[in-house]
């Protein structure tokens, strides 16, 4: 009867603490529920929605008795006042109820907490704008790169996306978010993603990008540059590098001055396929390309057939005496035989007929 009392209490006034504490205190009759749980259901049944306090109260229990019907009835017929102690009460048991009950709530993280948990990352950027919410996503990474890299990385791209056009996050928010945790897999797939455009104001992240991988993954690294994707990074930072990491090639791609080009063909020309050597040279200035060949020589002898064909394509920009000159100078007489064999029917100058009889 005075469970029933409080119910039909219109104003409410008899549903306090002390009511809950009252009914938790009376003693229970052989054969009868506690007193507490007839005051629960009576207010039920009288269809009265509990507050927030006789909603924890009920949920208690009944969350130790892993009663998972009830709580999803409940929440169901709307009995329950939904709050975020509720929820945190019932998510050990069941996350999908916890996450109803925040959004009732309006407990924005908590939401996108239970977002995460669930796998519904996809549902956390429409919730945020829907209702206004600035949450810490720096954070939220962190704790979903602990248990879900693949799902923190698939967020990390969709919140760089953003709305309109705008990112939600700023991508060197997200870069050491992630290289905090040594994530270059997760982090390299984010940039190519969130660097496709090839903005010169993303220099600084594309060389970042390729540094990261060149002192890392090397493989990588090569595979990105083959891609041609960027073209504002530091070249000469990310040549030094290449250096560094064996790619000789790529090197060569990437350093101008004479100095370092010479450096990397005397130590990686042996690594270069002849073919990419020669149309290299193209790209030289005819000092520069003068310079290279001699110090290929001076290097190793072996290097005297990709000198031979370099001279042969290019004779007319060196000049055939600096080569002639250049070959004499080590002696060898077989380079300057095979150079000028492949030029004299094209050459009306006495000189080359001369020293390719001399060198015969």
């Amino acid at each position: 009867q005075a469970a029933v009392v409080a119910a039909q209490c219109k104003s409410g006034v008899l549903r306090t603490p002390q009511t809950i504490e009252q009914f938790r205190q009376a003693p229970q009759q052989p054969g009868q529920q506690a007193p507490i749980l007839t005051y629960f259901s009576t207010l039920l049944e009288n269809g009265t929605k509990l507050n927030v306090l006789e909603s924890i109260e009920l949920v208690k229990p009944v969350v130790q008795q892993q009663r998972r019907e009830l709580v999803e009835k409940w929440l169901k017929e709307d009995k329950l006042e939904c709050s975020e102690e509720l929820g945190d009460i019932v998510k050990p048991m069941e996350a999908r109820y916890a996450l109803s009950i925040y959004l009732r709530a309006n407990c924005h993280q908590k939401v996108i907490a239970c977002f995460v948990e669930t796998g519904q990352v996809d549902q956390i950027v429409a919730y945020v704008k829907k209702v206004g919410y600035q949450a810490d996503y720096s954070n939220l990474l962190q704790s979903m790169l602990m248990s879900n890299p693949e799902g923190a990385t698939n967020f990390a791209k969709s919140l760089l996306e953003g709305q309109n056009g705008q990112p939600l996050i700023d991508v060197n928010q997200v870069v050491k978010v992630f290289m905090e945790q040594n994530r270059l897999q997760e982090t390299t797939s984010i940039l190519l993603e969130a660097l496709k455009a090839n903005r010169p104001d993303q220099a600084q992240l594309q060389t970042q990008l390729l540094a990261m991988n060149l002192q890392q993954a090397p493989k990588v690294a090569e595979a990105i540059l083959q891609m041609k994707m960027f073209t504002h990074y530091d070249k000469a930072y990310i040549g030094q590098l290449c250096e560094k990491a064996g790619l000789m090639q790529w090197a060569l791609e990437h350093y101008q001055e004479g100095k370092d080009l010479k450096r990397v063909l005397m130590s990686g020309a042996h690594s270069m396929t002849p073919e990419y050597l020669v149309q290299y040279f193209s790209k030289m200035p005819p000092e520069t390309a003068l310079e290279c060949l001699t110090d290929l020589l001076r290097t190793n002898r072996q290097n005297l057939q990709v000198v031979v064909q370099v001279a042969i394509k290019y004779h007319e920009q060196i000049g055939a005496e600096k080569l002639v000159a250049m070959f004499e100078t080590f002696g060898s007489n077989e380079g300057v035989f095979y150079f000028l064999g492949a030029i004299l029917s094209s050459s009306t100058d006495p000189q080359v007929h001369f020293k390719y009889i001399q060198a015969a």
